[in-house]
């Protein structure tokens, strides 16, 4: 295990803002883990854990270190369907592998930029499927005491991009690995083609063609995180009462919004609330707002961390002023 000083991490996030942590390592296994920690405990300096980096913003160096979590490993149980992955592994290469495997759910949640263990972070979820559905159990390490835990679906508190880790009684669980209960029969979910015209003109036969239709719609509506700095959808898509919707739609026949399992709540489409606004396409300093997308946040020319989280509070006010409608950011803002 090594332990860098001063370290730049503009490779080590997916928006490339040029900033530095006190201390960096990457760690491969649990006992570097734990070493990495009795490190930052002998200094009694801050720590901070990431995967890829894709659902980050720094707004300025980090007096800590910074843990990168580096297991690898997939082991598929073929006969029962059960996937355990390691945290450090990419989820788009597991998505990729499990489809080829024979094995299938996941395909929707294709081209999601990130690691394994940040996945039931957030609960991703993308074209009407979310993660919580496959989860079996999540392992890892309670950072605060040593200790190694195990969570039971249920345990994880799933919500919509919500789970247990990122409230203040998990903020200490560090993942390490993640089951997966996966099928072999393949029943994919197509509601998003009410959404989309792509799912309804393409036929949609095998889990090959959900998979390379879903890549495809991602790649025309978000960018590279390769070649343009970002963290994919910046915020969340918020939830009001069905009778502030229905004073919205007095003023907005057209805003878009969708149901959800209690009937007297409804989630309104972010990107369509920041489109209304003339979002796309805007700037400050080098941060600007995706000509393609109002949700995304771009490092177009250089964009310090300060400057993309000044532009994404603009949006907020904006929104708030016009809808009476709060944004909460997807991405975790340092």
């Amino acid at each position: 295990m090594l332990i860098h000083k001063d370290f730049n991490l503009q490779d080590h996030h997916s928006f490339g803002v040029s900033v530095k942590s006190e201390y960096f390592s990457s760690v491969g296994s649990l006992e570097e883990l734990q070493r990495a920690l009795q490190y930052a405990s002998d200094k009694r300096t801050p720590v901070y854990v990431i995967g890829e980096g894709s659902n980050v913003l720094f707004t300025k160096d980090f007096p800590g270190l910074i843990i990168k979590v580096a297991f690898t490993g997939v082991e598929i149980d073929q006969s029962s369907g059960v996937v355990r992955v390691a945290a450090g592994e990419n989820w788009h290469s597991l998505v990729t592998t499990c489809m080829n495997s024979g094995l299938h759910g996941l395909e929707n949640l294709a081209l999601i930029p990130g690691s394994v263990g940040a996945a039931p972070v957030q609960n991703i979820g993308a074209y009407g499927v979310e993660l919580a559905s496959f989860v079996k159990n999540v392992r890892g390490l309670d950072i605060s005491s040593g200790e190694p835990f195990v969570l039971n679906a249920s345990d994880c508190r799933f919500g919509y991009r919500d789970s247990i880790f990122k409230k203040p009684e998990g903020a200490n669980l560090l993942v390490s690995e993640v089951t997966l209960q996966l099928q072999e029969d393949w029943l994919p979910d197509l509601s998003y083609s009410l959404l989309d015209k792509e799912f309804c003109e393409t036929p949609v036969e095998t889990p090959q063609e959900l998979f390379s239709i879903v890549c495809r719609i991602r790649r025309r509506k978000l960018p590279d995180p390769k070649i343009i700095g970002n963290a994919g959808s910046f915020f969340k898509n918020p939830f009001v009462s069905a009778s502030s919707l229905e004073r919205l739609k007095v003023r907005h026949q057209d805003i878009v919004w969708f149901d959800t399992d209690n009937e007297d709540i409804k989630k309104i489409s972010a990107a369509w609330l920041l489109e209304k606004l003339g979002w796309k396409g805007r700037k400050h300093g080098g941060a600007e707002v995706s000509s393609v997308h109002a949700l995304v946040l771009i490092n177009a020319a250089d964009a310090s961390g300060k400057e993309l989280s000044v532009l994404a509070q603009h949006m907020v006010t904006s929104v708030l002023e016009e809808f009476g409608i709060v944004l909460e950011p997807e991405v975790s803002i340092l």
